[in-house]
């Protein structure tokens, strides 16, 4: 569950500055990805693992997964663990700090994917991503996938912060990587996106790696190729940014979608970027764009992209 207040700036340490709003609604990370998955691909064709805690949040948040169309039988309710909960500051750019605590996702077992409704999900998919998941519990639940012949993308968010052969066992069963710059910056040790892809990549050399920059795009690398997807400009759609919480939940969404339906690692790396800015221009952090809003305003940005100079 996220709570959303919005400033004009980021106070300091001792200071206090005023709210121009708050807002309460259904996040984290791996559900903001499923929903907007959903919204492209269609209800009934994304699920959810993940655990949640035996309070009062818990009906709301499965509400929330099934009016979206997510399949929510692998939403798993751990005793003695509250919901996860996000408190999240935005200021006037759209930019944010986030302050988490996991709660009942910390409670996951690799036992627990072996319950009905995970080990259903885990042996059907065509496509699993692993989202800020449990390290031991990413090495089972990819080790499942890859039993079924999944295609495998891993975003490890925090726990990029252990250490890189702790991750190594998770990496070496992924087929994409997707990370943000200080993601990959904790995760390599080099603060250069370059630098730190080719240290990932000199590891796993089977991986595609994605690092997103956010204003600045996003480098798709495999093998020796490293291809800069350009970012969009919102203000020439008629836009801007309003909260960047969970663009890059919906650029994860939108680039294995397109993956899935065929698309190269650079071509779904521009829908991501699409689908990014888009739900970064909704205050809200689940407004990730339809599959029509994508596919009008990709049209749109296009031809602003190919126009003239001038």
């Amino acid at each position: 569950m996220d709570t959303t207040v919005f400033v004009r700036s980021f106070a300091h340490p001792g200071e206090e500055v005023p709210l121009l709003s708050v807002e309460e609604g259904p996040g984290g990370k791996g559900a903001n990805a499923a929903v907007a998955a959903g919204r492209i691909l269609g209800k009934g064709r994304v699920a959810f693992v993940g655990g949640i805690g035996e309070d009062k949040l818990e009906p709301l948040l499965r509400r929330s997964l099934l009016k979206e169309g997510v399949l929510s039988g692998g939403l798993l309710t751990l005793n003695g663990y509250p919901t996860g909960r996000a408190f999240v500051v935005v200021d006037s750019s759209g930019a944010k700090i986030i302050h988490t605590r996991f709660g009942a996702n910390d409670g996951i077992l690799p036992r627990h994917l072996k319950l009905e409704g995970s080990a259903l999900v885990l042996g059907s998919s065509s496509a699993e991503v692993l989202m800020d998941t449990p390290t031991t519990v990413a090495i089972a639940a990819a080790k499942a996938a890859k039993a079924a012949g999944a295609l495998i993308v891993y975003s490890p968010g925090v726990r990029a912060t252990e250490s890189f052969d702790r991750l190594a066992r998770v990496l070496a069963l992924a087929d994409y990587l997707v990370v943000n710059r200080s993601e990959l910056a904790k995760l390599t040790g080099s603060d250069s996106p370059t630098d730190g892809l080719r240290k990932v990549l000199e590891r796993f050399p089977r991986l595609t790696a994605v690092v997103t920059l956010g204003s600045e795009g996003c480098v798709v690398a495999h093998g020796n190729s490293y291809t800069l997807v350009p970012p969009v400009d919102l203000s020439a759609l008629g836009s801007r940014a309003l909260n960047s919480t969970g663009s890059g939940d919906a650029f994860l969404a939108a680039y294995v979608c397109r993956l899935v339906e065929g698309d190269s690692p650079e071509e779904s790396a521009l829908w991501g970027n699409l689908a990014g800015a888009l739900k970064a221009s909704s205050t809200q952090t689940r407004g990730s764009p339809t599959r029509a809003q994508l596919e009008s305003k990709m049209k749109a940005w296009l031809k602003v992209r190919l126009r003239p100079q001038g």
